[in-house]
């Protein structure tokens, strides 16, 4: 048996009328004197939000002083699931028997949770016929299953969660492939599944949020699209799929909240303006759905972060060599330079060093310059570590800064939040890479870059 995930907690994106109730009366045959839940299935967690006793006849009253948020919920007794149930009113009954929930379910004052009881009897029945029908009939079968599925979908409509739960569990229908399909063909097929994908999902029912069925869908598309798809194309998608939630819905909220957590701390290079983007029209230049510490928070994030967007031009760094000489980042002339902004003792910087001394021929030999910053500075021992950090690492032929007039704003100007902060500037300091890669990588990048160039 599944065990389920019992947590007494109420999310904090949902919100509740302060003098609303509800009243969900339960009873099934069968069952008595124990404890049950009302469990709302959130993405992969199942949140209890209320809980009541059964009688002896198997009564069990579910009420409370707030309402309940809609969507989609189960019966739970201790960790055994009883039966799905959409609660999209806050007040109805349902009566039914363990020897059968769904074939004896009857539900009164809640049509929509009706329908689903109904879909949930239909598709069981027709089920059970698959697995006792012999295997040349099995495909007649499935297929009466996803022709039920389209019927209930378009008798109930749009306006129904029990249709548009219905919908985002159905496969979109792809044009066939060729007898011999060609690797220009899957490339098609993909980007007809990926321009369709949300064809069968209710973006505008703010309840999808509150089932497990939307929050997968979202992390599966953004994940499959992160990778291949440029910013622009990214920003004009994560657009489309914000603009169909409601204006003023938690809904909106939660799509952008997936979205924001792909992009914000992406593997990608040059994919976090899709962050900056969305954080700024759908947040900070609409603030009214937010907590202002919220919007406080992402403000700071966007305000860093496109400081140091690719293509940009990165600030000056004026700094101080060992010697105490000015020394600066736009002093430093190359076809290249690897900026990389770092805590003497902080070991991922000092490893990250070991590697850049090591392939710094590599580097060199494609015109590359390494300026290395200090980013700790104010106490005699840092400048001590960082003079120290510099012989023992052996990096003598970098370029190297100590802010001795402790006037850099390593956070704020160079969205230093953890050490090292590397990135990589063309000759004229316009941001190629704002994120430490690997030596190939950097390679790699800068021949693009030439091949560029050279059209």
């Amino acid at each position: 048996m599944k065990r389920w995930m019992i947590c007494l907690l109420f999310l904090g994106m949902m919100t509740a009328k302060l003098n609303a109730q509800h009243r969900i009366e339960i009873q099934v045959k069968g069952l008595s004197d124990s404890t049950f839940y009302l469990v709302n299935g959130f993405e992969k967690s199942y949140l209890a939000l209320d809980t009541a006793k059964a009688d002896g006849d198997g009564k069990i009253l579910f009420q409370g002083k707030k309402d309940l948020p809609l969507g989609f919920y189960v019966l739970v007794q201790g960790n055994q699931r009883i039966f799905d149930l959409l609660i999209t009113t806050q007040t109805f009954s349902v009566k039914t028997d363990k020897a059968d929930l769904y074939g004896k379910m009857e539900i009164i004052g809640s049509e929509e949770a009706r329908q689903f009881a109904e879909f949930l009897r239909t598709v069981n029945e027709k089920g059970a016929k698959i697995q006792n029908a012999p295997a040349n009939e099995r495909p007649k079968l499935i297929a009466d299953i996803d022709a039920y599925k389209k019927t209930f979908v378009q008798k109930y409509g749009k306006e129904s969660l029990a249709a548009n739960i219905v919908r985002i569990n159905t496969e979109i229908p792809a044009p066939p492939y060729p007898a011999k399909p060609t690797t220009e063909d899957t490339i098609k097929h993909n980007e007809y599944v990926l321009k369709h994908y949300f064809d069968n999902v209710a973006l505008e029912d703010e309840r999808m949020m509150r089932t497990p069925f939307l929050g997968p869908v979202l992390e599966n598309y953004l994940k499959t699209v992160e990778g291949p798809y440029s910013p622009d194309t990214l920003i004009q998608i994560s657009d489309r799929l914000l603009d169909r939630t409601p204006p003023k819905s938690d809904q909106r909220k939660y799509v952008f909240s997936k979205i924001a957590q792909k992009f914000l701390s992406t593997d990608y290079l040059g994919k976090e303006v899709v962050y900056t983007h969305v954080a700024e029209k759908y947040m900070i230049k609409n603030m009214a759905l937010w907590d202002s510490a919220t919007v406080v928070r992402n403000f700071e994030y966007v305000y860093r972060m496109k400081k140091v967007l690719i293509g940009n031009t990165l600030k000056d760094l004026p700094m101080s060599d060992t010697l105490g000489k000015p020394v600066s980042l736009y002093q430093t002339k190359s076809k290249y330079i690897l900026v990389m902004i770092y805590d003497p003792n902080c070991h991922h910087c000092q490893e990250t060093t070991k590697k850049l001394v090591e392939d710094y021929p590599k580097l060199q030999a494609k015109g590359v310059k390494v300026f290395m910053a200090c980013g700790v500075r104010g106490q005699e021992k840092d400048k001590k570590d960082w003079k120290k950090f510099i012989k023992d690492f052996k990096a003598q032929k970098f370029i190297h800064g100590y802010d001795n007039a402790s006037s850099i704003d390593f956070t704020n100007d160079y969205n230093t939040q953890t050490y090292p902060n590397v990135f990589l500037l063309d000759a004229n300091y316009k941001i190629l890479a704002n994120k430490k890669l690997d030596t190939e990588q950097y390679l790699n990048l800068i021949n693009a870059e030439e091949k560029k160039r050279k059209k």
